[in-house]
């Protein structure tokens, strides 16, 4: 059973959606965040997994939807350039599941839709993830990751390496979580990353001082979860909104996430970052 929490959420967003309010904006980024992708679904407490079938009807609907998919950097070049195609959808996934090369890979495939892989470098190779178990799978080894990467439309990014959130630890030990997530990817993959997802990514989580640490580490792109749209008129690279998906999401989520239906959610989180302790996967 969907957790009242989502229940909620959804209901306002198909009122919204069904009063014709809000409409897809021609030029804009729509970014959508999944985590776990299992065989079978999988109604995990978290939210954070989502079943290959239901992937696969989320990615179908997205030309449908007038949704363009394009690489991650590339919708943003787009997006701030003014450029005419949109709107357009990019696919990230974040903590380096299994899942997401023995389902994903071969369902993005056959929809065409590239897509951006953050992985916590440390977790890379260990029997699971702390925060799930072993019950979504669990987290690719460094030969998977590799086979992963040399598939056309993939890019691997950062998630840091031990997924701590950044502004919670000193801004030595900041820098030093991003330095060896780079480092590590540069030599495990082959290419250094320049695209960065904020482990939890909620507000309070990225500061000014983690957004310079960034820039210093040649970062051209940040992720958060913090809900939301990007739109040619207030598009910040290294603090870009999301929609997250999981199993309790039909396909018409996208549709009205990507009209910003949901846009309303961000201040919920903000209430949210005030007490809540981090204990999830994001």
């Amino acid at each position: 059973m969907k957790p009242a929490r989502l229940r909620i959420r959804q209901a306002v967003g198909a009122g919204l959606h069904r009063l014709g309010l809000r409409q897809i904006p021609a030029r804009s980024l729509t970014i959508l965040m999944y985590h776990a992708v299992t065989a079978a679904p999988v109604e995990d407490p978290l939210q954070v997994s989502i079943s290959a079938e239901r992937l696969e009807s989320h990615l179908a609907l997205l030309r449908p939807a007038g949704l363009t998919p394009v690489e991650l950097g590339q919708g943003v070049n787009l997006l701030r350039r003014g450029a005419d195609g949109g709107p357009w959808v990019a696919v990230t996934f974040d903590d380096g599941y299994l899942g997401v090369l023995e389902h994903a890979q071969a369902i993005l495939a056959r929809h065409r839709v590239p897509a951006t892989l953050f992985v916590a470098t440390g977790w890379i190779g260990r029997p699971a993830f702390s925060w799930t178990g072993p019950a979504l799978g669990r987290p690719m080894t460094w030969p998977e990751l590799r086979r992963l990467a040399s598939e056309p439309g993939w890019t691997i990014g950062s998630h840091t390496d031990a997924h701590h959130p950044l502004s919670h630890l000193p801004l030595e030990e900041a820098e030093r979580e991003l330095e060896r997530s780079r480092q590590i990817i540069q030599e495990r993959i082959g290419t250094p990353p320049v695209h960065f997802a904020y482990p939890y990514g909620t507000y309070g989580t990225f500061t000014p001082a983690t957004r310079t640490l960034l820039e210093r580490h040649k970062f051209q792109t940040a992720c958060t979860t913090v809900w939301g749209v990007e739109t040619a008129s207030g598009t910040d690279p290294l603090c870009l909104k999301r929609i997250r998906l999981s199993w309790g999401d039909d396909p018409e989520e996208i549709r009205k996430g990507a009209a910003g239906c949901y846009d309303w959610y961000r201040w919920v989180q903000r209430l949210q970052a005030r007490r809540v302790r981090y204990n999830g996967s994001d």
